[in-house]
């Protein structure tokens, strides 16, 4: 009999190990089925040792033992991916088991056919790059071209590369362009295909050697959870479209996959590429720390040929002053996409926002329509009529309502939505029967693939979106068209407006003939670096404004988050001050109405720049309240 130490595979604050016991010993790093919460969940074995060493142990412990599942232990995951699940659970200071449970495939976990992993050859790997971190900036076609060549060069050498994207529709785009010739050696991995599909494509991916595919290299493309594949002889993992803010996971562990595959790639000896264009300001200045190489010289301009165009709004509403009909886009936009769908061309129209109008106020007195929490409704349409969403809680509010302080039905509602765009697009162009593409009318991959069909399928078509629209305009558009980007440009977060040139300068290499931004802030630097291409210019002014106040990359922030009553976030702010004494905080901030007598309040610690992880300052944090949400390098905070 065997006492075995498990660490559960299972999202969550759990923390630690939990002991089961076996009837035989199991081997460390294997993948078992413990039961957990009345259910079975995947684990891996830390240890299993004979029930008689841990006699005295086991006697004072006040449970009893359960036995582990039925399923033969069987090794699935490599060390090196192990060593790197290590690095990513204390620097994201996450328990190793929800860290494993977001990298990982559980369709694989819990699956009796998956293939075991076969220990690290002595000749693997003969030839391949030293592991090294290389930057690749240029437009989309010129990194397809970059990729192809490095297929070649590790094929030659009997290597494999994988490429990480940040969403299944990329990957199936990476697929379609780079697997002309040699699709027998193309591998797609990501969690929305299916447990039949990732079950066959884990298999071929991680056994090479089967009789079938004997000794042939392979060129894997996935979604982060392709990581935890154990292929053989990968010499190169590249993150593609590195600044896609998808990566960033937006629930609990909090993981950074870039970070996540860049460890990987060290443990497992393989060079690590970051690709996009621009760079992120963080990616761009490991050059400058001669932390990373250009792997091909960097492109300082976007080398489509589109024609940028910026209008301001501004100029449009002072003329139309005298009948103050306010116009979600401009004559202007709208004459130039009825000329493009007249030629045949395709056209797409992003907004930033969802919903008719992002923010809806009373006009006596200023006073917002907001849920109980106190964020901000969105104006959406519904089957039901018009009708104030709340995209954080859920909340539904009839649009028909008073205003809750001073009772007014005086409501006015400002910012452009997409909706209220693709509406105007509908009246004014009543035969081009807009297409609306956001959250709401995608929820799903198939949802998203059928508009996408509906754009490319017939010439002369319009698409209206949201930024989730973006990665499914694969085949480009004609015109590309900005009716709303003012408001991302207002965000508080401390990335705003980086983010906000990524997106336009995507919008810009999807265009083929010409972009058209639409603005009330021209003077805008972001807008004006979108319409000159000089990205060097923003990230020189964005560099030294970080550095100068101590934002990443010059730093790292630990963002604190706590929710409860009054007195119980006083027991927490009570408990963190003191113990963070010797440490740059910020806050706790003013504290934020969720609900009803439940407040969120949020703290920063500044790390200086290559002092993290800190084992003290992680001593500190694994004694907060469970209560503490802890998120390293957030995008908000204040």
């Amino acid at each position: 009999m065997y006492a075995v130490r498990v660490i559960p595979i299972v999202r969550g604050p759990l923390k630690g190990e939990l002991t089961f016991f076996s009837r035989d010993s199991v081997p460390e790093g294997a993948i078992v089925s413990v039961p957990l919460r009345k259910k079975m969940v995947p684990g891996l074995v830390v240890s299993a040792r004979d029930v008689r060493e841990e006699k005295q142990v086991l006697k004072a412990a006040d449970f009893a033992l359960r036995k582990i599942g039925r399923a033969a232990p069987r090794r699935i995951l490599s060390p090196a991916f192990m060593r790197a699940v290590s690095r990513t659970a204390r620097y994201f200071v996450a328990p190793e088991g929800a860290v494993l449970s977001a990298l990982t495939f559980q369709h694989v976990l819990t699956s009796i056919r998956i293939p075991e992993c076969s220990p690290p050859s002595p000749k693997a790997m003969e030839g391949a790059a030293r592991p090294e971190v290389l930057l690749l900036q240029a437009d989309t076609d010129e990194r397809l071209s970059e990729y192809r060549n490095l297929a070649r060069e590790a094929f030659a050498r009997q290597n494999s590369i994988m490429i990480i994207a940040s969403s299944l529709i990329e990957v199936e785009a990476l697929a379609a362009a780079l697997g002309r010739g040699i699709e027998d050696q193309v591998v797609t991995l990501s969690g929305d295909m299916g447990d039949t599909k990732v079950r066959a494509a884990w298999t071929k991916a991680v056994s090479p050697g089967l009789p079938a595919q004997a000794g042939v290299p392979l060129l894997i493309i996935g979604t982060p959870p392709a990581l935890s594949a154990p292929v053989p002889n990968l010499e190169t993992i590249i993150v593609e479209r590195e600044s896609a803010r998808s990566y960033k996971g937006r629930v609990h562990p909090y993981l950074d996959h870039r970070l996540v595959a860049e460890w990987v790639a060290a443990e497992s000896g393989a060079r690590f590429i970051l690709a996009d264009f621009p760079v992120r300001v963080e990616t761009r200045a490991r050059i400058d720390a001669i932390r990373a190489e250009w792997l091909t010289r960097p492109a300082a301009r976007p080398r489509g040929r589109a024609i940028v165009t910026l209008f301001d709004t501004r100029v449009t509403e002072e003329k139309k002053k005298e009948r103050r009909a306010f116009q979600p886009i401009s004559v202007e936009s709208v004459t130039a996409i009825e000329e493009e769908l007249a030629r045949g061309g395709r056209v797409a129209v992003f907004a930033a926002r969802r919903g008719i109008a992002p923010l809806t106020v009373c006009n006596d007195c200023g006073t917002p329509v907001q849920d109980r929490a106190g964020t901000p409704m969105t104006l959406h349409k519904t089957p039901e009529g018009p009708a104030f969403i709340s995209h954080k809680t859920g909340a539904l509010m009839p649009a028909n309502i008073r205003c809750t302080t001073c009772t007014s039905w005086n409501l006015v509602s400002l910012g452009i939505g997409v909706d209220r765009v693709h509406e105007e697009l509908k009246k004014r162009l009543p035969k081009a029967s807009p297409i609306l593409f956001s959250a709401d009318t995608a929820r799903t991959h198939a949802e998203a693939k059928r508009l996408q069909r509906a754009l490319y399928d017939k010439p002369g078509t319009i698409i209206v979106g949201t930024e989730r629209m973006l990665p499914y305009l694969t085949e480009g558009v004609e015109l590309a068209v900005v009716a709303s980007i003012d408001s991302m440009l207002s965000l508080s977060a401390w990335r705003a407006h980086e983010h906000a040139l990524q997106t336009l300068m995507y919008l810009r290499t999807r265009a083929t003939e010409r972009l058209i931004i639409e603005s009330r802030k021209p003077e805008s630097e972001v807008l004006r670096v979108a319409v000159s291409g000089d990205i060097q210019e923003f990230y020189e002014r964005e560099a030294a404004e970080r550095k100068e106040y101590e934002y990443p990359p010059f730093a790292t922030f630990i963002g604190l988050t706590w929710v409860g009553t009054e007195v119980q976030n006083k027991l927490v702010r009570d408990s963190i001050i003191p113990a963070l004494k010797n440490y740059d905080v910020v806050g706790p901030l003013p504290p934020e109405v969720v609900e009803r007598n439940r407040m969120r309040e949020r703290a920063v610690i500044r790390i200086p720049v290559g002092q993290w992880p800190n084992d003290d300052l992680l001593a500190i944090l694994d004694t907060l309240p469970p209560s503490v949400s802890i998120t390293v390098d957030p995008d908000d905070i204040v």
